[in-house]
Parts: C-alpha cells; structure tokens; sequence
C-alpha cells in the first residue's frame, strides 16, 4: 500500500474541478446507460476462465486473457480504497466534529484495517470473499446513511461518547479490510510477484485519485456509481453467478437513484439532533470540497447556518454578532479606503464593512465555500448587488506573498485552530506577512476563538504571536459574541473610548476592553504560534474531544 500520511493527504486535498452542482448530492444524469455499460463489461470480466487456473496454464496463448480477472481484482481494490477513504473522512470529521487529532485517529483506523486485511488473507480463500464483497458493497454504499443515524441514535440518549469511539473501532473492519486481503492472497496463490500487483494496485490508486479531482465535485452519487462498478468488477473477478450479479447490479441502481434522497433525510436528521435546530428543518445544501464538509441548513422560518465539518460558521445570533465586533466596528472608525478579508464563511461580514469602506477583498482557499456564500446568504450578504466587493480564490499566505496592495484594515474570519491548515493563520509568521500589507495606521482584527483571559491558553497564545509583531493590541470582549477580539496596529488610529462609543452604538452591553500594557500582563509567559511550534492543534483537539464525554 501506498505510505499512509501521503495517501491520506492525497484524497484529503483531492480538488473538485468542475463543481457546477449546488443542490447537495445530485442526481447524475443518464446513470441508467452508465450502470448497463458497468453491466456489460463486469460480464466481460465474469467471462474469462476461473483464477484457480492460473498456476496451471500460464505460458498458455490464453494467459492474457485469463490474467485480466486477477488483476481486474488488484487495480479496483487499489481504485475503491481510495474512494471509500474520500468518503469516511468526510463524514467523520463532520460527524465527530473534525480537528487535526480527530482526523488523525480516523485515518489511524482506516490504516489499521489495512493490516487487518493482511492477517485475514492467511485463513481466507478467494471463494470464500463472494459473501464478504456483497456485504462491503451494501454497508459502503449506504455509509454515510448508517453513520448519521448511529451517532443522532446514540445524541439522543445522551451517548455521543459511544459513538465517537464505535465509529472508529468499526472503521477497520468495516470499510477496508475486504480490500487489502487481495494483495497477499494472490501472492500466495501466484498470481502475480508481489513488484506486480503492488504495482496495480497502486495504479488503481491514482485512477482512484484522478476520479475524486474530476468527478468529486459532482457530489457523492457520482462517486458512488463508479465505486459500485468496482466492486461488481470485483465479485465478476470471483465468479459469482450471473443471476447474482445481474441482481445486484439492478438492486445498486436502484439504491444510488434514492440516494440523494436518503441523504439529506439523514444529513438534517444529524443536525437537528446534534445541533439542536428545529424540528422542520431542511438541508438546503450538502457537499464535499476539496478541504472539508461543506453543509446549508434552513430552519422552518427561513434563517439559513453555515456549517464547515459539522461546526457551526454562521447562523446564530453569536455569528451575526461577531461580524460586527470584527468587521462593522473597525470599519466605521476607520472609513478605510482598502479593506482585506481573509476568509469568506456567510461573507456577511463583507457586507457590514462595504458600507463604510471603498473597496473590500475577500481571499478565500475553498472555491465551494465561496459559491455557497454567494448562492445562499445573499439576504445576509448582498453580494448580488455590492459594487465595491471583489472575491479572490486563494491562498492567503501565497495571496499576501503575491500583492503590492496595502490595506487599512484586514479581518481574519477564519475558523478555530482545529487543523495546522487553519492554526498557521494564528502564527506568528502570517500576522508579520499582514503587517507587510498594512498602511501606516492600518488596524488588524482577529477573533480569539475563546474568551481572553490568564487560565485560556489558547486565547493567550494568538494575543502573543499579534504582540509579537505589532506595537499596540486592544482586545475586546464581546458577551454577545461568547469570546474575545484582538484590534492590532503599529499607530492605532483610534483610543478606547471611540470604541466603546462604537460598541455602545451598536448595543454591545458588558462588554471588557483590555489596552495593550493590560494585555500584556494577561498574556504574560504565552509563547507566540511559530510554524515549529503546532502543538496549539492538538490542545485545541483534545479540548474539543473531551467536551464530547463530560
């Protein structure tokens, strides 16, 4: 198999080229003509004489033909495990609440079935797999179904703890194990040197990869359909009869046609039990980009939430609020003439900020993010009528590496430190990169993802790497928010009083404002966020698992 931490990332960042699609997992167009070619050409794999024969014709002029069904079972193995994978990581960083350390215990298990799938090849015989590959292609099939109700089952009675850990000791047995009992099976059998089928199998693994980049975006239906034709290529490799296997052709047709349906009912269901949203709510969207989950709900009375990997980026009254805290304050003191937003989540924080500046930016890595946004929320974020808004999809440190523009101010709506790709947004490098882009007086605003106070480290830790490159740091604390904010500036343009002033206005009440000696004395000993120093990941994961069991 291919090195696990390179596979993983592989089909983690796989990109969805040619996403068109917004309605959640669509339903693929001519997928009747699509399954009756799979049809015909696993007849064409089933045709060709029985792998127990191998050792005793090779050298026969018939070899090339009898070979291919030995090796139709090495190539779609290499191909499904790197589709199912796509699909289990999705889901259960959502379904677990994806950090860094969540990810890593998820692909642990997948990479541990893996070698459960070597000791099973020594009992095992490849007449016996018929049973096993039919009952992989219906669990797979239907696993984001399954996986839902399982964990909104176990929410209900107060049982999440159960879930997390369930899910990830089934992951083994369950999703790839069947695939990589093949490899050493025909080895044993000699089918093949190991250099060989080794080889396709890891050719069937970048064809697995090339599908997710062109074909991912087109949802998890069109995905499936070329998964279930491996694995009816596989039980065609291990003879099953041709009435059986007509049969489950017709019966996973019928299953990926219901699909989209099922899907949603099962991705509202998880929501409303786990995220408490009412009873009647729909899911308006449900997706997987290239770098996570991406998830609209619409509650009965029309008010639309964002979610990114099951948490919550915009929907509550604390998230309407923050853009305020973060956006609209700082631009109405500032009246700036160039604003940079690093993230786009609802973009109604771009919004806010447009009414007072001339022109706003927005840098955002996840070109399915941004659609949404622009598709969903315009009653929140009327980008189909501002006119001083421009969207740029990239990466915001390779964006700042790459721009002479300078801006007044620049606002960080990023999520939490879950993952490293979101923590070096909180480092010490990429706020020095900001400060190389800011006029004069320019002003950073950064969300400090907890309420900033001397027993948070977290908090402290991003407060420590902005005094690390900035002269003066305001930190603000919102109650209406439920965390804390950080004004940063080499020449603040403006004092606490027009802030409270400003906040007041706004009617934020019980709000605490920190100037920067008292923020430094909160901060004290807090290392700042370095590039070497991630471990700021893990505590954060950690802490996010923990909740989960208290």
């Amino acid at each position: 198999m291919m090195n696990s931490s390179v596979m993983t990332r592989i089909v983690v960042m796989a990109h969805p080229l040619g996403h068109r699609h917004m309605d959640g997992v669509p339903a693929a167009k001519g997928m009747g003509t699509m399954m009756m070619t799979v049809w015909v050409w696993v007849m064409t794999i089933k045709s060709v004489p029985p792998i127990s024969s191998l050792s005793s014709i090779k050298g026969h002029p018939a070899w090339h033909r009898v070979i291919f069904a030995p090796l139709a079972l090495i190539f779609f193995s290499g191909m499904n495990l790197i589709l199912i994978q796509w699909v289990l990581v999705r889901e259960l960083t959502a379904l677990l609440f994806g950090t860094e350390l969540v990810i890593l215990l998820v692909s642990a298990a997948y990479f541990a079935g893996i070698s459960v799938g070597y000791r099973l090849s020594e009992p095992i015989r490849l007449n016996h797999l018929k049973p096993l590959a039919v009952f992989t292609l219906i669990v797979h099939l239907s696993l984001p179904i399954w996986f839902r109700l399982m964990v909104a089952g176990l929410a209900a009675v107060d049982a999440y703890s159960v879930a997390f850990v369930l899910l990830l000791l089934l992951t083994p047995f369950v999703i790839s194990a069947f695939y990589s009992i093949f490899l050493p099976l025909l080895i044993k059998q000699q089918s093949g040197s190991l250099a060989e089928l080794y080889g396709l199998e890891l050719v069937g693994s970048i064809c697995g990869v090339a599908i997710l980049v062109l074909l991912g975006g087109l949802g998890l239906q069109t995905v499936y359909i070329l998964y279930s034709a491996g694995v009816l290529a596989i039980l065609a490799s291990l003879r099953l009869k041709r009435t059986w296997l007509t049969f489950m052709t017709v019966v996973a047709s019928l299953w990926l046609v219901v699909l989209p349906v099922l899907n949603t009912w099962s991705n509202t269901l998880w929501f409303v039990q786990l995220r408490n949203l009412p009873a009647g709510s729909k899911t308006v969207f449900s997706g997987y980009s290239a770098y996570q989950k991406v998830d609209v709900l619409e509650t009965p009375s029309g008010k639309r939430y964002l979610y990114l990997d099951g948490l919550e980026h915009f929907g509550s009254y604390s998230g309407e609020r923050l853009n305020v805290v973060m956006g609209q304050i700082p631009a109405a003191l500032l009246q700036p003439q160039n604003t940079l937003v690093v993230g786009a989540g609802s973009m109604q924080m771009e919004a806010l900020i447009a009414e007072h500046a001339r022109y706003v930016t927005t840098v955002e890595l996840d070109p399915m993010v941004a659609e949404v946004s622009q598709r969903y929320f315009t009653r929140y974020n009327h980008m189909d009528s501002l006119t001083n808004h421009r969207l740029t999809i990239d990466d915001a440190k390779h964006f700042l590496a790459n721009t002479e523009a300078q801006y007044d101010l620049v606002a960080t709506d990023v999520p939490a430190a879950f993952s490293i790709q979101t923590a070096t947004l909180y480092s010490e490098s990429f706020y020095q990169s900001i400060a190389d882009h800011l006029t004069p007086q320019g002003v950073l605003a950064v969300g400090l993802t907890s309420t900033f106070a001397p027993d948070d480290l977290v908090s402290r830790r991003i407060t420590a790497s902005l005094l690390a490159v900035f002269d003066e740091v305001m930190v603000i604390t919102a109650p209406s928010v439920g965390w804390s904010f950080a004004y940063a500036s080499n020449d603040m343009p403006f004092d606490r009083t027009e802030v409270e002033t400003a906040l007041q206005a706004r009617y934020e009440m019980g709000y605490v404002i920190y100037d920067t000696l008292a923020v430094q004395t909160v901060v004290g000993d807090a290392e700042p966020i370095t590039l070497d120093s991630m471990d700021i990941v893990l505590r954060v994961s950690f802490d996010r698992i923990r909740s989960r069991f208290e």
